[in-house]
């Protein structure tokens, strides 16, 4: 059993192409993240409005996957997700002919970002989607992966980019930049092979709710999607950071800083040293362990004054969450029939784009009942109830095995 990664996908010139385009695509999506933000409150002065240019580019994110979803199990993949791309880059390009205009407007910014948001969310699901199609099914853990360690440095890396090009560059240098980067995405995309999916005579919302029944019902990708509800819960820890920092470890920004980047090199050996998880057969079991290896680094955080202590629990917590993600990433694509592969992917994509809402309210709710010396332990300790929860209401998830045949079964 290889304990480092497996990075033999990329010889594979299908997925070489997703990978680069990918890893570019996160790369413009940082720099935007960053960029929309500031030039909002550049213009309005207010953090209302920031939250609420926030808020509508995540709703039509969350729309986008639902589409994604569809449109992969409707359509040629290669067609979604490179029109997709494009339309991002359309956005993009409207940012930055919107940023050097004289008196840039906050109803461009909008419609920019919305178009932004939905060719993000039909992209990523109908990249999931595809996976399976461009590897072998045993090289599917390594794929994930790839694509985990790939994430992992974008949303590290990237923020700081993007905020050195507002900068140097100001907002129109760091649109444009991202406006070349959607090209080379669409450039490397373009030598995807045909990925034609199924067809079907049934109407948009029937696919949706049809597939929604499929990953809910099925008692190997339910279960898998279940374990997901605790990354949910856990993806606010940044809410109670800044304070826990200031109060406690009695550190400034810097201390802050470092600790936010905690959990990412955590991710990062995580995924670097995730090898092994495409031979594990017993996969309930390593999906609770490593869950509750992050319920315990996140409590752990928050136990302590000390911010190395600190810094070492939080990269325990990326440690887990990164392995558990590859490992459910693994599961359910191997799970779900490429005829439902979509809408599947579509519901892994609406975890992920609500689990910042749901994790920032239950962290508030945390903050609001603990003193802060306290907070990051209870929120930690919180996430660990909802693992037992988890594990208890939905016994199948601690039988799921993977078969010689490369499949996911349970009791």
């Amino acid at each position: 059993m290889r304990l480092w990664m497996d990075p033999s996908p990329l010889r594979d010139r299908g997925f070489r192409a997703v990978f680069v385009g990918r890893t570019i695509a996160v790369f413009g999506l940082g720099f935007v993240l960053v960029a929309v933000p500031l030039q909002v409150y550049t213009l309005t002065g207010s953090t209302a409005g920031v939250a609420a240019v926030t808020a509508t580019v995540g709703i039509a994110a969350f729309a986008g996957t639902l589409a994604g979803g569809v449109l992969a199990d409707r359509h040629d993949r290669r067609v979604v997700i490179v029109a997709a791309r494009a339309a991002a880059g359309l956005g993009y390009a409207g940012l930055t002919v919107n940023a050097f205009a004289p008196d840039p407007a906050m109803w461009a910014i909008y419609t920019c970002g919305v178009v932004d948001g939905v060719a993000g969310g039909i992209s990523s699901t109908a990249l999931m989607a595809a996976t399976p199609n461009l590897v072998p099914r045993e090289k599917l853990a390594a794929a994930g992966a790839l694509m985990q360690l790939m994430v992992t440095i974008g949303t590290v890396a990237a923020p700081a980019l993007g905020g050195l090009l507002v900068a140097t560059a100001g907002f129109g240098g760091n649109y444009a930049v991202c406006t070349a980067t959607a090209v080379v995405t669409v450039g490397s995309l373009l030598r995807l092979p045909a990925l034609p999916a199924g067809g079907t005579g049934r109407s948009g919302p029937r696919l949706v709710a049809a597939g929604f029944a499929f990953a809910v019902r099925d008692r190997h990708v339910g279960p898998v999607l279940a374990v997901g509800i605790v990354g949910m819960v856990t993806a606010g820890w940044t809410v109670l950071l800044p304070e826990f920092t200031t109060a406690v470890l009695g550190g400034g920004p810097g201390v802050v800083g470092l600790l936010y980047a905690a959990p990412a090199a955590g991710a990062m050996l995580g995924s670097l040293t995730s090898g092994w998880t495409g031979a594990v057969v017993r996969l309930g079991p390593v999906l609770l362990l490593t869950t509750l290896l992050a319920c315990v680094g996140l409590a752990a955080a928050g136990a302590t004054t000390s911010a190395l202590v600190t810094g070492l629990a939080l990269a325990a917590f990326g440690f887990g969450r990164a392995v558990c993600d590859v490992v459910r990433y693994t599961a359910v694509l191997e799970s779900t029939p490429d005829a439902l592969r979509g809408r599947v992917s579509a519901v892994w994509s609406a975890q992920l784009v609500v689990s910042a809402a749901v994790g920032a309210g239950v962290a508030g709710a945390v903050a609001g009942l603990l003193p802060v010396r306290w907070a990051v332990t209870g929120y930690g300790l919180v996430a660990l109830a909802v693992l037992l929860l988890v594990a208890v209401v939905v016994p199948p998830v601690r039988a799921l095995r993977r078969t010689a045949a490369g499949g996911v079964v349970g009791d």
